[in-house]
């Protein structure tokens, strides 16, 4: 693990720097190390998987890993990624906490009165957080900040820098310790007006995830949690709800009715609508 701890340790190109950044451009399958600084990895393009304490988390834009010092890690990368690669030395926490005009720190607003207590919960909870929409776009704009003022000798350098790290890492401490994490969004309103509005046209879970700015896989997740049904069954349900209005209040055929509601197969708007209601499209008719 020495080649590792000096590969990074070149990072900090002077003894006075206690935050460095690169960004990761490279296929690379690492062996495990470890380090004696936090190392925060955001993906910016492409995906790999990331190998944190013998667990495996796959990673893809909007991932963000949090590495505590002394945790084991390593990365494969099996297509081209772009990744920002944060370093904290431990010097930045503890002057954090440490120094008395820091009243309003990170710290402080997280309840936490010590460095180790700190670490403490970050350790419990998992490593890797999800940014989405606005959110995703903010934590982009403070990592390439913190990036443009490493790079250059501006006017205010280290004040500025202290801001973006801050604003950084309150967004990713919020994320792994405080209510607002990913497992407490939700689906916008605005999503289940539209598939009930559009639920006669082709809806794909890949553009309604899209519409939130949400990954498909996530959203997926995150909308069978909030509904208690997939995604497929709820566009059916709603399809099935605007047959039955149909039914009731038009003149339109149930072979016209079923078109209208999206459904492809004939056959199949039959044999979903008597699942759903006990009887056949035609009979729900005669019936209302």
């Amino acid at each position: 693990m020495d080649c590792y701890h000096y590969l990074a340790k070149k990072e900090f190109k002077d003894d006075e720097m206690i935050v460095a950044i690169k960004r990761i451009t490279d296929n690379r399958d690492d062996m495990l190390h470890d380090h004696d600084f936090v190392e925060i990895v955001y993906v910016l393009e492409g995906g790999g998987v990331h190998n944190v304490n013998g667990v495996e988390y796959p990673v893809q834009r909007g991932d963000l890993l949090y590495i505590n010092y002394g945790c084991t890690h390593s990365f494969k990368i099996p297509e081209n990624m772009i990744a920002f690669n944060l370093m904290v030395k431990l010097d930045y926490f503890n002057r954090e906490l440490n120094d008395p005009k820091n009243v309003n720190n990170i710290f402080s607003l997280l309840a936490l009165t010590s460095f180790e207590e700190i670490q403490s919960e970050i350790d419990k909870a998992s490593p890797l957080v999800s940014f989405y929409g606005e959110e995703q776009e903010e934590i982009e704009f403070l990592l390439k900040k913190i990036e443009s003022e490493l790079e250059n000798n501006y006017l205010g350098k280290s004040v500025f820098l202290d801001s973006c790290v801050n604003m950084l890492l309150t967004n990713i401490f919020r994320k792994i310790l405080v209510s607002d994490n990913k497992d407490n969004e939700i689906i916008p309103a605005e999503i289940i007006e539209y598939i009930q509005t559009h639920c006669d046209e082709k809806l794909t879970l890949k553009a309604l995830a899209e519409k939130c700015f949400y990954n498909p896989s996530y959203f997926s997740r995150l909308f069978k949690k909030a509904y208690n049904t997939t995604l497929t069954e709820f566009i059916m349900e709603q399809r099935l709800k605007k047959s039955c209005d149909l039914l009731r209040t038009t003149e339109l055929s149930v072979d016209e009715i079923a078109v209208r509601c999206g459904f492809t197969d004939k056959t199949g708007f039959y044999n979903r609508f008597k699942q759903k209601y006990g009887c056949t499209p035609g009979d729900y008719k005669k019936n209302s």
